[in-house]
């Protein structure tokens, strides 16, 4: 890092130092430069925790939400990162990839001395999409002085393996003023090729796993009776979605629009599908991946619906096609006292 005197033409060079030799801590000095302005690490975060105490005892030391609503693994090296941090990370990561909505908000509002309605309003402001996929991603930032070899071998095959993982430098400079500078620097991935490098590992993704995900848009053209028959397969199978599926089908064939998201999610709380309105939400969200498995072109025959995201996962404006909405009236009156024999020892929450 260079000072530029303007007068002279020069540039002074203001010397690298370390953390540890000015007795700058981890934990109450990087930690709380970071929790405050988290946009030094190169993007816009939400710091949701700080110091999180995990059941093994461990410490996390900061938990963020991204724009995408990406949970973020924060872990701070004051000097040098050691040659286990990534592994280190990658068991917090693991951990918090279990939270819930509900947890989440908990968490946040602990940080913010608030309650879990305010925390949920603050992530709902800040990231970009829909509150359904907050914590479908999970990344980690690994910060530090310097990196260790090992770590960055490490990283960059992590990488290869579809775990999002960065490393940020952070140098300390210190004038001979005593003024103190912090440089901050992505080095992996590069922001520069940070576009290409995903591109590549998504071809790389796509060869290793060619035909693995369910995701479908693509519809059924069946004739009348085949296609009655194949919903009503899906009303009747042995699942714990088949009754939260009913009670969607019954709310979007009720009036002949379509129905908004927000719509469907209150309609659902009040036939008792969930808890509360956080977990009808998540049903909906099961609801919605079951309309775009690639085996229910049958659904997307007779339901149309707005779908966004990389892999369709944001859905909006259910509506049933005219021409399907008095069969699929039938053939939810058709089953309504019908129960399949294997229902009753369906098993497991959400089995789409």
């Amino acid at each position: 890092m260079y000072k530029v005197d303007l007068q002279n033409k020069k540039l002074i060079e203001i010397p690298v130092t370390a953390f540890g030799a000015l007795n700058l801590r981890e934990r109450f000095d990087i930690q709380e430069w970071i929790s405050g302005t988290p946009k030094i690490l190169g993007e816009e975060l939400l710091i949701i925790a700080k110091e999180l105490f995990l059941p093994s005892g461990k410490r996390l030391d900061l938990l963020a939400v991204d724009k995408q609503g990406a949970l973020v693994i924060i872990e701070l090296k004051r000097d040098d990162s050691g040659s286990d941090v990534d592994w280190q990370a990658i068991k917090y990561a693991s951990y918090c990839s279990s939270f819930t909505q509900d947890e989440i908000y908990k968490t946040f509002a602990e940080y913010l001395g608030s309650n879990d309605d305010d925390a949920q309003v603050k992530i709902e402001e800040f990231i970009d999409n829909e509150l359904e996929t907050l914590n479908q991603q999970q990344r980690i930032i690994l910060v530090s002085k310097e990196f260790n070899s090992e770590v960055i071998s490490a990283v960059l095959w992590l990488r290869e393996f579809e775990i999002d993982i960065a490393c940020v430098r952070l140098t300390p400079h210190l004038d001979a003023s005593g003024s103190l500078y912090v440089n901050s620097e992505i080095i992996i991935p590069l922001p520069e090729a940070k576009n290409y490098i995903q591109k590549k590992e998504t071809k790389q993704k796509v060869q290793r796993e060619p035909g693995k995900s369910s995701f479908s848009l693509e519809k059924a053209n069946l004739p009348a009776e085949e296609l009655k028959e194949k919903v009503i397969q899906s009303l009747t199978r042995a699942s714990d979605l088949t009754p939260r599926l009913r009670a969607f089908l019954e709310i979007i064939t009720q009036e002949p629009r379509a129905y908004d998201r927000e719509e469907v999610k209150v309609a659902l709380q009040e036939a008792g599908i969930g808890d509360d309105i956080g977990q009808t939400g998540r049903y909906l969200s099961n609801i919605s991946q079951f309309l775009t498995k690639k085996s229910n072109p049958h659904l997307r025959q007779i339901i149309e619906f707005e779908s966004g995201g990389s892999h369709g996962q944001i859905k909006n404006n259910y509506r049933v096609l005219p021409e399907y909405r008095d069969l699929l009236i039938r053939s939810l009156e058709e089953t309504a006292t019908r129960v399949n024999p294997e229902a009753t020892g369906a098993k497991g929450d959400d089995s789409i």
